[in-house]
């Protein structure tokens, strides 16, 4: 069966990691995002920025690629403080965009998650296995968002292809 979906060549967004309490990074983040995500596996939009909670004291900040240094910049220049820790791991993963009507189902040949819209909303995110190897999976609208170690990016892509 031929599926209708389109993927994206793999490529780089800004992305850090970060770790501390919501009320800790509220304050790191201040200017940068509004709102927190208030429940883990969620993210929250500032533009072209999302905010996603992986769990109690785990964040990821991403944004396009050419918004890294001014991210970094702003998120940096902040006083260090033990309750939160940054780093910048833009260049750990490597991003592809999967789109078309059948691309959820790509998704779900990909990883054990659940993905129905009732299980898997919009702006909900979830670090998992994809292929086998370590991923980072969202939902951006009706586009699906597949991240892997930037060392597993031509494995997860010939993956990929195989499906479509």
């Amino acid at each position: 069966m031929a599926y209708v979906i389109r993927i994206s060549q793999p490529h780089r967004r800004a992305l850090f990691d970060l770790r501390g309490t919501p009320q800790a990074l509220a304050a790191r983040l201040q200017g940068i995002v509004q709102d927190l995500p208030t429940r883990p596996c969620s993210l929250a939009r500032h533009g072209q920025v999302a905010l996603m909670r992986l769990g109690l004291s785990r964040w990821r900040l991403m944004a396009p690629a050419q918004a890294e240094a001014v991210l970094e910049a702003a998120l940096m220049q902040e006083t260090a403080s033990h309750d939160t820790a940054i780093t910048l791991i833009s260049d750990t993963q490597a991003f592809f965009t999967l789109s078309g009507q059948d691309a959820g189902v790509a998704m779900s040949i990909a990883c054990p998650l659940d993905l129905h819209p009732t299980a898997f909303a919009p702006d909900t995110v979830a670090q998992t296995d994809a292929f086998g190897v370590r991923a980072l999976v969202l939902r951006e609208g009706d586009d699906w968002v597949l991240g892997v170690e930037s060392s597993y990016a031509a494995y997860a892509e010939a993956q990929l292809l195989q499906i479509i």
